[in-house]
Order: structure tokens, then C-alpha cells, then sequence
């Protein structure tokens, strides 16, 4: 095997990061022209939408109907749609968990509920079926609630018969919300990891499985994952990570990223009482809402984000999104994509996927292929090869980065509030990791766990401000977690975005059953 010289080392404590020069796209495109005419229209669609907001925004405020309608609708969701009672009556596979108020400090210390959504079989041979299945657990991303992929969680359920549980966390979708009374602060990566495993253990005292869980994190949800294991290892069988963010995509854009989401959900919050945000919702959610299944209605689906609370939970978990991030980051150590240096960049960012696949399940349904189209977010003419020399000499240096024991971690990377915690730069976090928390290598934990990875490539959308450097980790993340599992793939979507990808409910449910097969095999082999 081919000696890694210095070009392909990973950063060590000299080395210059990643964050430094961005990696450039060879497809980038040089048509001046072409862009100042596309950046002309954009600034003249704005204008126009601006115009159209503001004439909307007076008509409905001047005459009273948008504050009315909005009332209106309001009392009808706390007594109908989103009230507790009415909902668990209609939904008896639902649940209120009552939690301790030191399992999430950001509760200030008292104790709250958490709504839980466990779907089994009903049949007694399904039931049998769902024993020698591994249960399945969803952590929610960020602005979603149980209800947003309540359809992969049936379709689990009817189809393979899985055992499912969706959950809410604190002060978000139909669980309690924050304390008025508290300063409210948001949660940290510990917070919402121990609040998982209190889910997780209350829900294993009534499943019979001898299998470890699989987790479908999608967007946010994989974050909060990651930040499980490093907190509590050997829970998980199969990390299933749905398009999760890369944490260098926050390192690079934090101020921007956490300015602007919590600027929106500010002002949403301040224009809740005109109607607007419950317009914008219904119109903005209009062609997603089939693939949400019809476990609930369209005015449960959109009240839930019309109340004060989703304001108020998004923007706090914009903050415990970085705080997962962190935690994450510092349980890979110098393997984490933040600590390579550009060479080693470029070699994680390049290397092929499994499988490139053009798919559509919701607007527009393309069947399921596989291509060989490249977004022009990849790197290069062409994708490496783990047989190619250069990666080879590559890989064999990486892994000896590898963190072996909790005390190789510097907990100092989790920017948490022990001892004395650096300085962040999106602030303080109320939970945080205790000095005598113990924080766990991620490396050791994937090379047993089956690993399954959706990337989405399109960069299009509301997406369109992630910078070169910010894509190529996202595609560099992708590698590090599939190189270190001995049974990890990833699938790249050049033509679905972060938003479009979780659409994918067939996707979704082919390849975690596909997941539960690789660990049941595994199973087999420890046994004979």
C-alpha cells in the first residue's frame, strides 16, 4: 500500500484547517454576464413580492379580517385540533411521558410532558414479527413536531411491522411548552439527549426485543442522534442519517444562520395575530401535505405551527442545532471534517457515493433510478474510488486519527457550560456537559453500526446560501461516518433538496427495512 506523504495527511495540531480557503468547484460558473442578469431578475422578483406582501399585510390588517379570521382559528385549534385530550381519544397509540424537570435543564427545573407517538402491529403473528424487528426511533428536526413524518412512521408499521416511536421535545409540536415563568434559555445537546434516552428507556419497558434501536434522523434529527451516542453508547444498531447538517456548514455560517432563522421566527411570531404566518404556512406546506399521510388533519398539520410556542421552540433549538454540532465534533476529535486540512477536504469530499439517484415522490413523481449525474456542488470531473492510490494512502493515515477512549475527547470543543466554558459565538448554553460527564469517541461506536446516509445535492432552493466550503462537508461528512462503519452507505440526490429529500417516504422505508436486515445478519454472525 502506497506511504501517505504530506498532501494527503489530515490535519494535525500545525496543520491548516479546512476553514481556512474554501475548496472551489471546477464547474463553478464564469458567465459574469449571465449571473448579474439572473441576480438583476432576483432583485426585481423580491421588489415585486415586497410590494404584493405589503399591500396584502395593510388589507388584511386595516379592514380586521386577517386578526379576526386568526382568532377565530386559533380558539378552534386549542379546542379542537390541537387540544391534548381530543387528541389522544382519537389517537390511542399516543401518549403523554411525564418528565423529571432535571432530565432538561431548560425546563428550569420543572417537570413537563412529552407527547409520544408509538405505532406496533396489532395482529398477534405481526407482533411476533415486530420482536425480531429493531424498534425504530425518530429525534425530530428542527421546526418539525411528530406529525411531519407520521407517514414514514405508518407506512414502517403496516408495511414491515415495525415497532415506531415519534416524539416531541420540550416546547415543541404537541408536547408542553417552556416555562412562562422561566428565563427561557435554549436547551443543550445534553438536555435533548437525555431527554431521548428517557423516551427511549420508558418505551423498551413495554417492547420485547432483543435487538439495539435504529434511528432516522432527519435534518436536525441526525444531530440530535450523533449527540445521543456520544452521551449514551451502544444504544444504537443502525444510525440512519436523512440529509443531517454538516457541523462545519454552522461553523462557517453560524451568525448568519442562527441571525436569520431567529430574525424569522421573531417576526413570524410579531405577525401571528394578522393571519399572515397561517396563510404562508397553508400555501408554503400546499403540495406537502399528501406525502404527510392522513394520521392528521390539514388543521392540526398547520395550527400546530401557528401557535406562539413553535416560534419560541424554533428559535431556542436554532442554538441546541450548534450545541449538537459541537458535541458531535468533538467525539470524532481530529477526524471531525472541521480539523482536516484542504488536502484531506477535497480526498473525503470527492469520494463516490454507493449509489446517485433521481427520485420524486411528491411534486411531479419521477420514478426511482440510478444515474451517474453530478450536481455541480461535487468536486472535480470525476468521483475518487477507495481503490484509488492517493485515497488509499489517505484512509490508512486517517483512521489512526481515530479516538479510542473517553479520554482522548477535549471537552472543551463542546463550548458547554464546565468548568469554565470558551467564549461561543451564538452564546451560552443553559444544559451543557458537567465535568464529570462522560463523553464517549464516536469512531469506536460507527465501525459496529450500520450506517445508511441521504444527501441531497441540489443547492437551489432556500439552500442556495450554502458556500462552497459549507457543501463540500456536507459531502466530506458523508465519507467520514460510512468509511468508519464496516457496513455504511450513502446515497447522493442530485436533484432533491435538504427540504425535498425527507419527502422520500418510499425511500425512506425501503432502506431502513433494508437497514434492519444488515443488523439482524450482523446478529447472526456474533452468534455463531
Amino acid at each position: 500500500m502506497t506511504t501517505a506523504n504530506n498532501s494527503t495527511t489530515p490535519a494535525t495540531a500545525g496543520g491548516s484547517k479546512a476553514s481556512l480557503p474554501p475548496i472551489k468547484s471546477t464547474e463553478e460558473n464564469h458567465f459574469g454576464v449571465l449571473l448579474l442578469i439572473v441576480g438583476t431578475i432576483k432583485i426585481i422578483f423580491g421588489l415585486l413580492f415586497g410590494i404584493v406582501f405589503l399591500v396584502i399585510f395593510l388589507l388584511v390588517t386595516i379592514t380586521g379580517i386577517g386578526p379576526l379570521i386568526e382568532y377565530c382559528q386559533s380558539k378552534r385549534d386549542e379546542k379542537e385540533a390541537l387540544n391534548h385530550d381530543v387528541i389522544l381519544q382519537a389517537h390511542p397509540e399516543m401518549f403523554l411521558l411525564d418528565v423529571p424537570g432535571d432530565i432538561n435543564k431548560a425546563s428550569g427545573g420543572m417537570a413537563y410532558r412529552v407527547m409520544v407517538r408509538l405505532t406496533k402491529p396489532t395482529s398477534d403473528d405481526d407482533t411476533n414479527n415486530a420482536n425480531n424487528l429493531p424498534p425504530v426511533i425518530f429525534p425530530g428536526g428542527l421546526a418539525s413536531n411528530l406529525m411531519t413524518m407520521s407517514r414514514h412512521q405508518d407506512e414502517l408499521t403496516k408495511q414491515h411491522g415495525f415497532t415506531v416511536v415519534n416524539f416531541d421535545r420540550l416546547g415543541v409540536g404537541l408536547s408542553d411548552p417552556y416555562p412562562t415563568n422561566f428565563n427561557r434559555q435554549p436547551p443543550s445537546a445534553v438536555d435533548v439527549a437525555r431527554e431521548m434516552n428517557f423516551v427511549m428507556s420508558h418505551c423498551e419497558s413495554v417492547l420485547q426485543t432483543k435487538y439495539k434501536w435504529i434511528c432516522v434522523g432527519g435534518s436536525m434529527g441526525a444531530n440530535v442522534a450523533t449527540a445521543f451516542m456520544t452521551l449514551y453508547p451502544n444504544r444504537i444498531g443502525g444510525f440512519f442519517n436523512l440529509d443531517g447538517l454538516p457541523h462545519a456548514f454552522l461553523q462557517i455560517q453560524c451568525k448568519k444562520f442562527l441571525k436569520d432563522g431567529q430574525m424569522i421566527m421573531n417576526m413570524m411570531r410579531r405577525l401571528r395575530w394578522t393571519g399572515l404566518p397561517r396563510l404562508a404556512f397553508r400555501l408554503a406546506l400546499q403540495s406537502t401535505l399528501p406525502v404527510m399521510g392522513d394520521a392528521f388533519t390539514t388543521r392540526q398539520l398547520i395550527g400546530v405551527m401557528c401557535r406562539d410556542q413553535f416560534f419560541v421552540a424554533t428559535g431556542l433549538e436554532y442554538t441546541t442545532l450548534m450545541s449538537c454540532c459541537d458535541l458531535e465534533c468533538a467525539a470524532w476529535g481530529k477526524q471531525a471534517t472541521t480539523e482536516c486540512n484542504d488536502e484531506s477536504l477535497r480526498l473525503l469530499a470527492s469520494l463516490a457515493p454507493d449509489e446517485s439517484v433521481i427520485i420524486n415522490e411528491g411534486k411531479g413523481i419521477i420514478p426511482r433510478s440510478v444515474t451517474t449525474e453530478r450536481s455541480k456542488s461535487e468536486l472535480g470531473a470525476t468521483y475518487l474510488t477507495r481503490a484509488d492510490d492517493e485515497f488509499m494512502a489517505f484512509e490508512e493515515t486517517f483512521r489512526l486519527l481515530a479516538l479510542k477512549n473517553p479520554d482522548d475527547v477535549d471537552k472543551t470543543k463542546t463550548h458547554c457550560n464546565w468548568p469554565t466554558p470558551p467564549k461561543h459565538p451564538v452564546g451560552n448554553f443553559v444544559g451543557g456537559v458537567e465535568s464529570d460527564t462522560t463523553i464517549y469517541p464516536l469512531a469506536p461506536q460507527f465501525k459496529t453500526l450500520v450506517v445508511r446516509i441521504l444527501c441531497a445535492r441540489n443547492y437551489t432552493g432556500i439552500e442556495r446560501d450554502y458556500i462552497q466550503e459549507a457543501r463540500n462537508h456536507a459531502a466530506a461528512r458523508c465519507t467520514l461516518q460510512t468509511l468508519m462503519s464496516d457496513d455504511g452507505k450513502v446515497y447522493y440526490y442530485p436533484r432533491l433538496s435538504h427540504l425535498n429529500l425527507w419527502q422520500q417516504v418510499t425511500e425512506v422505508v425501503a432502506i431502513t427495512f433494508e437497514m434492519s436486515t444488515a443488523i439482524q445478519e450482523q446478529e447472526c454472525k456474533r452468534h455463531f
